[in-house]
């Protein structure tokens, strides 16, 4: 390297301070004079392309401080080409963090393939790029690191799929980082909100009350419809000891928590026992008497413990449909053909009472929609003939 063969942009004195002090420091300071002038327009011809070679070189540099120097340097410079941006964006994570970060030349194919390289530096870096496409955020969720995806439901710039919001909620609607997060994004379609209420916090959900014009009643009502679907999967564990599941169903009981709509769901999602041992808590009677007026095979058993339990005459339509599903499919509450028999009993119940004209059968219907997969709800509602999003919705 001699003077004349960056003329201005590296004097001799430059040359001979490199050459004295083949330091990092050194070199980091040449990055920096030589995107002065490379920036400045300052050098034309072989000049030009000798600086640019050099540049190019620092960036191989074998010292990640001048590699970063580099990076940072040029990160949204047209210095960056794409060539350099690719070698840039695969290094170690503190130097590609400013690429990954800021350039926009970066493809969804690279970004996909740094993300899955694992380096959470690097992915954070994506989650916070001014734009990330629907494919590059569902690879973000899928790395299970919630720094990363707390940045990304954070930036405005991250095109984010309904479907991939949900699965977001279904792993980690629990933290509060998460939820806050995905609540202050603008534009949440009506089903991620329902979903997210049930889990934020009061004041959080005063934010989404106002941000999207809700109503404090359906708020309250989607609440109460959370809790019920969490206190499902607390159930789930407890299932096959009729003891425990007693003892837990008598404490809901005391908390005035063993509504029809809990009910009807154990029921149609397949926990008899659940359901069973429920309505005999809430009427007060044995489990054993329970079984045999819920599962008598004439009219008056389950008429009976209704009455008992409290629960208005006027919601057995439902319940009768859905025991006779479990008759007919002899199904015994067993985990082998749980799903045949939830896509069986909800389009049944659908199909033979969703024209009775009763608003409280009609609101305790709508309520089975958030306890089961959309595939399930698509399937019932398909063997039903009906749309998987029925009018009836918005009554």
């Amino acid at each position: 390297m001699t003077a004349t063969s960056v003329n201005c942009a590296l004097s001799y004195a430059d040359v001979q301070r490199l050459l004295a002090d083949p330091s990092p420091e050194a070199r980091i300071a040449t990055v920096s004079k030589l995107v002065s002038d490379l920036e400045g327009g300052e050098l034309a011809g072989p000049e030009k392309a000798i600086a640019t070679d050099i540049l190019h070189r620092l960036a191989m540099d074998a010292e990640a401080a001048v590699r970063e120097a580099v990076a940072w340097q040029i990160h949204n410079s047209p210095l960056l080409t794409d060539s350099l941006a690719t070698r840039l964006a695969r290094d170690i994570g503190r130097v590609a963090f400013p690429v990954l970060r800021n350039a926009p030349c970066l493809t969804d194919d690279l970004l996909l393939q740094v993300i899955a390289d694992r380096d959470a530096e690097k992915q954070l870096a994506v989650a916070g790029r001014p734009e990330v496409s629907s494919r590059v955020a569902d690879a973000i969720v899928e790395t299970d690191n919630v720094t990363v995806i707390v940045r990304l439901l954070r930036n405005d710039g991250a095109t984010i799929r309904d479907a991939t919001l949900h699965r977001t909620l279904d792993r980690y609607g629990m933290l509060g980082a998460v939820n806050e997060a995905m609540a202050g994004r603008s534009g949440l379609s009506l089903a991620v909100i329902e979903k997210l209420i049930a889990y934020v916090s009061e004041e959080i959900r005063s934010r989404l009350v106002e941000r999207h014009r809700l109503s404090p009643v359906l708020v309250a009502e989607i609440v109460g419809r959370g809790r019920e679907a969490v206190t499902m999967l607390l159930l789930k564990p407890l299932a096959d000891s009729t003891a425990d599941l007693e003892v837990m169903v008598r404490h809901l009981d005391r908390d005035g928590r063993l509504s029809p709509s809990l009910m009807l769901r154990a029921l149609c999602a397949g926990e008899l026992d659940l359901f069973t041992i429920g309505l005999g808590v809430r009427a007060g009677v044995p489990v054993e008497t329970a079984r045999l007026l819920v599962w008598d095979d004439g009219p008056l058993g389950l008429r009976a413990i209704f009455e008992k339990a409290g629960f208005p005459q006027a919601l057995l339509p439902p319940f009768r449909t859905a025991i006779e599903v479990v008759k007919r499919m002899d199904y015994g509450g067993r985990d082998a053909g749980r799903e045949d028999y939830q896509v069986a009993v909800l389009a049944r119940v659908f199909e033979e009472c969703g024209a009775v004209e009763e608003r409280m059968v009609d609101d305790l219907l709508l309520q089975l929609f958030d306890q089961k997969s959309d595939e399930v709800i698509e399937r019932a509602m398909e063997r039903a003939g009906m749309p998987f999003h029925p009018v009836r919705a918005a009554r």
